[in-house]
């Protein structure tokens, strides 16, 4: 009996050190999960930028492609870009080059000859800065008073002139070179007349931004009146401080403001309190105030959330991220034909209602998963389930957020380079300058003409050039 009893002790035992060692696999397997799919993350599955992505995985990629036999390059068939042909209206200079002697008996050739071809070249002649010195004259009247003369207006007080001024900021706040290199490109191009001290480059961008100012506030106030805008924020450093950059995208305008807090308060700084409209964002909470109705969500980001599902090695998992991938594969290619004039607007709701009604049962199915990861992003996207299609309803919101994504792309690369901003008279001149630079580019116009046109407004008491699209003026 006694040796029964301990045998029953210790099957007991094994038993429980049977389940707590199975608890712990259970654990471990998930952990496992975890780190594998933490390997594999890059920038298909999660928001990481694709210059993040691993060059092993690249190089790996590329060794694994199945070569297609073609040469680099072009390939037979396409048709090649190349400069347009210029106008005799608007040639500078035109050079008549005449053949002297015969090719073949070398006997001298008389008469004026027939146009056989042309050959156009570009160049840009040397430029250098110029020195005008104001000298300013006093006279003194007969009630013995003395007057000076004063500068005109169009003339700053600084050393530089608006056109210097503008290069020097556009250099800075556009192509996002280093005052230092800005200081040494000036002097490159325009002389030894043209060199700046690097505190008269800070002092100039202030004054640009300063003149700047009723631009940027004219173009707010366009995107606060937009029907329709694009929002997105990254992160950016504010005098060595936690701060984000704001973007709101409207059709060729782009709106850029620098805030302390990734909020519902900085969503209203840069789009009014009463904003209207209807936007497109990701998910970020900041935006969860906005009514549902009028909101339309990234498919984009929820493209990558699911793939990120497809490779956690869950088996439930996998089945959710395939149905959003499939669900998303549809959404593209209806917004596509829809883009390419193939449907109509309207068509699109009907059109996609069987993958809207397939995908919210997975969704539904999947928030009871055991995987938390999957479960969680289950009930996040049905809490805004109808904001993945509002852009079947609303014309202007499209099916991802790209428009604002490319946008801050410029202000990314500034961030890198300049690690944000040392002040906030410094965040002025980063948003005010993207935010010409930005729509500028989209509607085709010369930055630094504009820039120039801005700071002589300044100067003089001028109406300030507009950025809003010339065709809405």
């Amino acid at each position: 009996m006694a040796d029964e009893a301990a045998l029953r002790a210790e099957i007991e035992r094994l038993k429980r050190e049977n389940a707590e060692q199975a608890c712990r696999i259970a654990d471990l397997e998930s952990a496992v999960r975890k780190l594998a799919a933490q390997l594999k993350m890059n920038s298909t599955t999660s928001s990481m930028p694709p210059s993040s992505d691993l060059a092993r995985g690249r190089l790996v990629q590329r060794l694994l492609r199945k070569p297609t036999g073609r040469k680099r390059g072009g390939q037979p068939g396409h048709e090649g870009a190349s400069r347009d042909w210029f106008e005799a209206s608007e040639l500078d200079h035109v050079v008549a080059l005449l053949p002297e002697r015969c090719r073949d008996c070398h006997a001298p050739l008389r008469g004026q000859g027939i146009l056989a071809d042309a050959h156009q070249v570009v160049e840009v002649p040397p430029a250098a800065a110029e020195v005008t010195e104001y000298q300013l004259y006093k006279r003194t009247c007969a009630c013995g008073a003395t007057t000076t003369a004063a500068l005109p207006q169009e003339v700053p007080t600084t050393c530089v002139g608006p056109r210097l001024q503008a290069v020097l900021t556009t250099l800075t706040g556009r192509y996002r070179l280093s005052r230092r290199e800005a200081q040494e490109v000036v002097v490159s191009l325009y002389g030894p007349k043209a060199e700046v001290a690097l505190g008269t480059i800070f002092a100039l961008e202030k004054r640009s931004s300063e003149a700047l100012r009723p631009v940027w506030e004219e173009a707010r106030s366009a995107v606060q009146a937009s029907d329709a805008a694009n929002l997105d924020e990254t992160g950016w450093m504010e005098a060595k401080d936690k701060a984000w950059l704001w973007g709101a995208v409207v059709h060729l305008l782009s709106v850029f403001r620098i805030h302390r807090r990734r909020s519902a308060e900085a969503f209203h700084a840069l789009m009014g309190p009463a904003y209207a409209g209807a936007i497109g964002t990701d998910r970020w909470t900041s935006y969860h105030g906005h009514p549902k109705r009028k909101r339309g969500l990234c498919w984009a980001h929820l493209k990558r959330d699911f793939k990120a599902l497809t490779e956690l090695g869950h088996k439930g998992a996998s089945r959710i991220g395939n149905a959003g991938l499939h669900a998303e594969k549809a959404v593209t290619q209806a917004y596509r034909r829809y883009l390419a004039g193939e449907i109509a607007h309207a068509s699109l709701r009907p059109l996609l209602q069987d993958e809207r009604t397939r995908l919210e049962r997975f969704l539904r199915w999947g928030a009871a998963s055991t995987e938390p990861k999957a479960a969680a992003l289950c009930h996040d996207v049905l809490k805004r389930y109808g904001c993945l299609w509002t852009f079947t309803r609303i014309r202007g919101i499209e099916p991802t957020n790209n428009r604002a994504e490319r946008a801050l792309r410029k202000a990314v690369l500034w961030r890198k380079g300049s690690f944000g901003s040392d002040s906030p008279e410094g965040s002025r001149f980063a948003e005010r300058m993207l935010t010409v630079s930005e729509s500028l580019r989209a509607q085709g116009r010369n930055v630094l003409e504009f820039v120039e046109a801005a700071i002589r407004a300044n100067l003089t008491g001028a109406p300030h050039p507009s950025l809003l699209p010339l065709n809405s003026s």
